[in-house]
């Protein structure tokens, strides 16, 4: 069998993966990426379809904060055009989201309450300056002590729906607390990439080759290899033949579960395949690409809608990028969350219920509005691995065998930060331990 000898080897090109061995490779490490796909980038990625640039997941991307900072790192270009009109619909009326203060007047518009608005604020200020609200109760259920006015606690269903995917009855409270702690430490500017999100990941795939950094891609790992609970290595399979690639560190974006598998469950300990049983809880989502000879949303080109029975959020992207679709066409994408994130799933269901709130919330989807396309994300391409709050450490008990991605994201964070934020962690790790060369 063939051998080959790097200092990483990344299992999955997705943002967690490239994350880590672009900054690995920054640092002086020879890195290797492994990806099954044809193409990089997992969940967030583009495929043509009918002269449209679709996306395999995510779909807006934070135009400065943690992403940002990463290509800026490793000298990667990092081209994304801000959103222009991000709203919230509130009883009928398109609220403008202010990136600063806008809470708010997002809540004082859906209570027409002053004192129920400060209330709630209050509330939120105590969260984030004092004691965090328990993690053994939802956030809705912790909301619902200070209001119970269903246009609040809808506001904060669209927000959850929409950017954790899950239900506000689902995410623990003190998630929450965190995770707007971290958003108002700066301005969560979202935006589109205009040539598409592979556009974004060969960018940073470029910039980790030009500092010696390989990816190969249609090249599956058949089994990561273990020696007296030491990580040391995969074996391949490439178009040619099998392969094994000798490493001091593996690091695996292909989620927990087929961490596991791969490197064989009896090299890990009970108490770490009980957690994974009972933590993980992948969360499932609907998303529906629609075709039209002119804008959808009349007032924004992103919407969070607070009063659904699924949709949560609906974007065009077209707006700002018109590159993503043949001249004179527009898209809207929009994106609903099951009524319970848990399996079994009634998709057939799933999808009528979120063509129907289109059609209430779209006044011109029925008439003018072609479905491009529908995907369900579930199983092993689900919208998120877990929830927040229920991640498992990005060392397994292993040694020298990370995870990174959104099933071990930190606390508080969500998307694609929270996976570059994993990635960062794990590379701090390997600095700390391994120096480059050492293999």
């Amino acid at each position: 069998m063939k051998q080959e000898v790097y200092d990483v080897v990344v299992i999955g090109s997705g943002i967690g993966g490239m994350s880590a061995a672009s900054l690995l490779t920054h640092e002086g490490y020879r890195t290797l990426v492994v990806e099954r796909l044809p193409q990089i980038g997992g969940r967030f990625s583009t495929v043509e379809y009918k002269g449209f640039k679709l996306p395999t997941g995510a779909l807006e991307v934070e135009a400065m904060g943690l992403i940002a900072e990463l290509y800026s790192e490793v000298g990667a270009g990092f081209e994304v055009r801000p959103l222009a009109k991000l709203c919230y619909r509130i009883g009928g009326e398109d609220v403008p989201m202010l990136y600063k203060g806008g809470l708010r007047a997002l809540l004082l518009t859906a209570s027409e309450d002053e004192e129920v608005t400060g209330r709630v604020m209050a509330a939120l200020k105590r969260g984030m300056g004092w004691e965090e609200p328990s993690n053994s109760i939802s956030f809705r259920e912790w909301l619902s002590e200070y209001s119970s006015n269903e246009k609040v606690l809808g506001v904060f269903q669209g927000m959850i729906a929409s950017f954790m995917g899950i239900n506000a009855y689902e995410l623990p409270a003190g998630e929450f607390i965190r995770w707007l702690k971290i958003t108002r430490s700066y301005p969560a500017i979202y935006g589109h990439a205009p040539k598409g999100n592979l556009a974004l990941m060969e960018s940073l795939a470029k910039a980790m080759r030009a500092q010696g950094g390989e990816i190969w891609t249609r090249c599956e790992t058949k089994q990561i290899l273990v020696t007296d609970e030491v990580a040391r290595g995969v074996v391949v399979q490439t178009d040619k033949d099998e392969m094994e690639i000798a490493s001091r560190v593996v690091i695996s974006n292909a989620g927990p579960q087929k961490t596991v598998e791969l490197a064989g469950s009896e090299n890990f300990d009970k108490g770490y395949l009980k957690q994974m049983k009972e933590s993980l809880r992948p969360a499932s989502s609907i998303m529906i690409h629609t075709v039209s000879d002119r804008p959808l949303l009349e007032h924004a080109d992103s919407l969070i809608l607070t009063e659904a029975r699924r949709v949560n959020w609906i974007a065009c992207p077209t707006e700002a990028c018109p590159e993503l679709a043949p001249p004179g066409k527009h898209l809207m994408v929009s994106y609903s969350t099951p009524a319970f994130n848990f399996p079994p799933y009634d998709f057939a269901q799933e999808i009528a219920w979120h063509l129907q709130d289109l059609k209430e919330n779209i006044p011109r989807f029925g008439s003018e509005g072609d479905i491009l396309a529908v995907n369900c994300f579930h199983g092993e391409w689900p919208a998120f691995r877990t929830w927040l709050g229920y991640d498992l450490p990005q060392k397994t008990p292993i040694e020298n065998l990370y995870n990174v991605g959104d099933a071990v994201k930190p606390s508080g964070r969500t998307g694609l930060p929270a996976s570059v934020a994993s990635g960062r962690m794990v590379v701090e790790d390997v600095k700390s331990r391994i120096k480059p060369g050492e293999a």
